[in-house]
């Protein structure tokens, strides 16, 4: 009788139970979905390929320069670089040139042009047109390839060397405006065949 009592009394205290209400939302299609912040883990895992790069790019050693031309200036230390000057122009026109190094041929001859034609805002090229436009180029004793590019308007330039050396890449990158350029690729070219590489 006992249990009887017990079972009626929990079955009368489910039955009062609210009835479950029912929700509805709506969903405006035109929102613009809000970017997510980068998740710890990817952040994490970037932060690792950068030092990876960096220590990579360490092991390569650092090249000895000759004294630098008339009016370049040593740029900020950057891990990723083996060298880095600025040259000013007049106003606020000035030009860079930069030196990195990666191992094997990063990507290849075409994709390293198409990459700095992409920066000046050019279209890519195919690659018998960008072999055709390679000049000869030197740093120290290394052999390389030097490419010219100007950007549509003519205000950018670029004059970049590529040289496989030692199982690597070297870039070596003078670029910003077209008239530093132009009367720095003279200077720039000298200071190459006047460096050392590792």
């Amino acid at each position: 009788m006992t249990k009887l009592v017990s079972i009626i009394f929990g079955l009368a205290l489910v039955g009062c139970k609210p009835a479950p209400k029912i929700v509805s939302y709506e969903v405006n299609s035109g929102t613009t979905p809000v970017a997510q912040p980068a998740s710890p883990a990817s952040d994490n895992s970037k932060m690792q390929a950068n030092a990876a790069m960096q220590a990579e790019a360490a092991s390569f050693g650092q090249p000895k320069w000759p004294e630098a031309p008339a009016g370049w200036t040593v740029g900020a230390p950057n891990a990723m670089r083996k060298g880095s000057w600025i040259i000013h122009g007049e106003g606020e026109k000035k030009a860079e040139m930069a030196v990195t190094v990666f191992p094997g041929d990063v990507g290849g001859l075409a994709a390293n042009v198409n990459r700095w034609r992409g920066q000046l805002g050019l279209p890519p090229a195919d690659e018998a047109s960008i072999l055709a436009s390679a000049q000869p180029a030197q740093v120290g004793v290394a052999q390389g390839k030097s490419f010219r590019l100007v950007s549509a308007d003519g205000k950018r330039s670029t004059v970049a060397v590529i040289v496989p050396y030692s199982s690597a890449s070297w870039f070596f990158k003078l670029s910003g405006d077209s008239s530093i350029v132009d009367a720095q690729t003279n200077a720039f070219l000298k200071f190459l065949i006047q460096s050392q590489l590792p």
